[in-house]
């Protein structure tokens, strides 16, 4: 678990802790509103199944903390943040999701969330959390942290193995030219080639970095970073 110093004021002392929870299942609604209703020191003062309906809730109760899903319905923690924002700026949102990747994290935390912890996470994890945000505090499940970790290293193992595959340096232009967007044949005309030339040095590259397709090699080289990714697709 990843505690961040704090950043603003205390909200819950003195007095109870007043939490909105915010999920389209009913099943996780009720089951958290029924635990942590048990809980001295907070109050559930609502559950919403929508954006639109969290905000409604929030106007009437005034909640310290919101706990919502990653993706409401149709709208995103975002959205909520941005609502929050207008009808109660103190507001604090958690994001508790079963979506566990590093964008969605980079992007939530981005809009303003507080805290990310996935519903696989313990109850007693979730308590933490809510405590140590309502004491000002950001807050990363201790799987969350993990899964970011796996996916850094593997992002850098990625990089280390592009930068020792025995591919050589024209087979390198092609790789970035893929990764670009190139089409066998624009690709041929910029480095002056035939175009079957290049069709043989996708398929060694393919062969080389343990790729599948040609599908696989645009991804490949983008997701090295050795182009950033353009609107256009890679061809045949």
């Amino acid at each position: 678990m990843n505690v961040v110093p704090a950043d603003g004021p205390e909200l819950f002392a003195p007095g109870k802790l007043r939490v909105l929870l915010v999920d389209v299942r009913a099943v996780l609604r009720d089951g958290l509103r029924a635990s942590l209703g048990s809980e001295a020191g907070i109050d559930v003062v609502g559950a919403a199944r929508s954006v639109p309906e969290a905000l409604r809730i929030a106007v009437q109760t005034d909640p310290h903390l919101v706990v919502s899903d990653l993706q409401v319905g149709v709208q995103s923690v975002a959205d909520l943040l941005i609502g929050l924002g207008k009808a109660n700026g103190n507001a604090r949102v958690l994001v508790l999701t079963s979506q566990a990747g590093e964008e969605q994290m980079r992007l939530a935390m981005l809009a303003g969330a507080r805290a990310y912890l996935l519903k696989d996470d313990g109850y007693a994890e979730l308590l933490e959390a809510l405590r140590v945000v309502g004491a000002g505090r950001r807050f990363f499940s201790d799987s969350v942290e993990s899964r970011l970790l796996e996916q850094y290293a593997e992002r850098v193992a990625a990089r280390f193995a592009v930068a020792a595959a025995p591919i050589t340096a024209r087979e390198r232009e092609v790789l970035a030219l893929i990764g670009a967007g190139g089409t066998n044949k624009a690709i041929a005309k910029a480095l002056h080639l035939s175009v079957k030339t290049v069709e043989k040095h996708r398929s060694n590259l393919m062969k080389k970095l343990g790729l599948h397709n040609a599908a696989a090699v645009t991804v490949y080289a983008i997701r090295q970073g050795l182009v950033a990714r353009t609107d256009g697709a890679a061809g045949r």
